[in-house]
């Protein structure tokens, strides 16, 4: 028997947190030719909404938009890690035309398991959502496989994370190790980790990609 997304499939409410308009309006289109779908979705136009909104119901799955604009990417970024963190169960669906491979690295790092280009037909939009109610990997969409070239290096640990944040903001090693109360030498190694799994080949890689996702 066919998949198909409903509340029988403990997914009880859906979110979608996109600024466009248009880019809404499709993918209601698609969420309503699925049965039971019709009335559990709510639309949020402003992520500082999403906060508030998702406490209020038991949420299974975010549709989030991921910009190309710094600052509006970086609260996309601080939503994702919020979610992670206080909602860990709920499926946070990437549907993006961010195309720039660091960034959609990054989000595979922070633990997102469905990313789904803008620019792909509807029906594998709805294919992937129905696989990820009962898949326990990673779910890309054919151009986003093709943009990463299977080269996704896994997770960054909770170390790693810790540390390339807080180069992010602008600190060298030895701050880092300072701050963090750890050997300089296992900071640089967790550095050289952490930039080698989001494709960043050097300081100057960084640098950028922190501002982009900082929004500074």
């Amino acid at each position: 028997m066919k998949n198909t997304i409903t509340t029988s499939n403990d997914l009880s409410q859906i979110m979608i947190v996109v600024p466009c308009a248009l880019t809404v309006v499709g993918i209601m289109h698609q969420l309503k030719t699925e049965p039971g779908i019709k009335d559990v979705i709510n639309i949020i136009k402003h992520i500082d909404d999403a906060y508030d909104e998702i406490l209020k119901k038991p949420y299974s799955m975010v549709i989030l938009n991921i910009s190309n604009t710094s600052k509006q990417l970086a609260d996309e970024i601080r939503f994702i890690k919020w979610c992670r963190k206080e909602k860990p169960n709920i499926t946070i669906v990437i549907y993006t035309h961010n195309h720039k491979v660091s960034i959609l690295k990054y989000l595979s790092s922070l633990g997102i398991r469905v990313i789904i280009s803008q620019y792909e037909l509807p029906s594998i939009f709805m294919e992937l959502l129905v696989e990820s109610l009962s898949s326990s990997i990673a779910l890309y969409s054919p151009m986003i496989k093709k943009i990463l070239q299977e080269q996704i290096s896994g997770e960054l640990t909770v170390c790693e994370t810790q540390v390339i944040e807080q180069l992010f903001l602008g600190h060298n090693v030895t701050q880092v190790a300072h701050h963090l109360g750890r050997d300089i030498r296992t900071v640089s190694a967790h550095k050289r980790h952490a930039m080698e799994k989001l494709g960043l080949h050097c300081d100057k890689d960084l640098h950028v990609f922190g501002c982009e996702l900082t929004g500074n």
